[in-house]
């Protein structure tokens, strides 16, 4: 896993060297906080790396800012994958394709999420992430409803909701059961298809109140 991630990750100057050690250093950092959350130090990363410990300190302070720049690789992945499942034909299956890369990250970086959520410098800022996964949503909700597959009175703030409610289940249960969020994606993607029986009641919410919950979370 190691050895990919430095092959396919590449910082914007210096060295072949310094850009494999950085590489190397965060793909390590990624397999131990997933696995350890923030206990390793960062002379455990530095091993597990096969980088010197003075050439890890080069590179990252601390492990705080090492556990940033692993955060950061993960959003960018996971906006990356977001946008290519919007582009599959069969809109239900890009829905089913779309939770999976928005939530997998979300529960296998659990330890890293609560401690950097809105840390500057950890990734693409908030309103980049809004619009790139709503520009998704939409694609996914036109297509949807143009080949009859997705419910027609499900809006972009509904499925946004129910990222959040996804989200909220790996936080609070993720510890107890990694793959509860798995479990009950089906029962998520049963209820927006168009064949799906109880019509929806109520009002979905405006953008700007489902902008402001987000933010009130932070």
């Amino acid at each position: 896993m190691i050895e990919r991630a430095v092959a396919a990750t590449r910082s914007p100057r210096g060295s072949p060297v310094r850009t494999r050690n950085r590489a190397a250093l965060i793909a390590a950092g990624a397999e131990m906080f997933d696995t350890a959350g923030l206990m390793p130090t960062l002379d455990d990363v530095a091993r597990h790396a096969g980088v010197g410990v003075g050439t890890a300190y080069r590179h990252f302070p601390n492990k705080y800012v090492l556990a940033q720049a692993v955060f950061a690789e993960t959003m960018r992945s996971m906006l990356e994958t977001a946008e290519r499942t919007a582009q599959i034909e069969d809109a239900a299956a890009g829905f089913a394709a779309f939770f999976e890369a928005v939530l997998e990250p979300q529960a296998s970086k659990r330890a890293l999420g609560p401690l950097l959520r809105g840390a500057p410098n950890s990734g693409p800022d908030a309103g980049e992430v809004q619009t790139r996964i709503g520009r998704c949503v939409q694609a996914l909700l036109r297509r949807g409803r143009e080949q009859h597959t997705i419910r027609t009175d499900v809006t972009a703030t509904d499925i946004g909701v129910l990222m959040a409610a996804m989200a909220h289940i790996i936080d609070t249960f993720g510890a107890a059961e990694p793959q509860l969020w798995r479990r009950l994606l089906p029962v998520l993607l049963d209820g927006i298809r168009a064949d799906a029986p109880t019509p929806l009641v109520g009002r979905p919410l405006e953008m700007s109140a489902f902008l402001n919950g987000l933010a009130a979370q932070h």
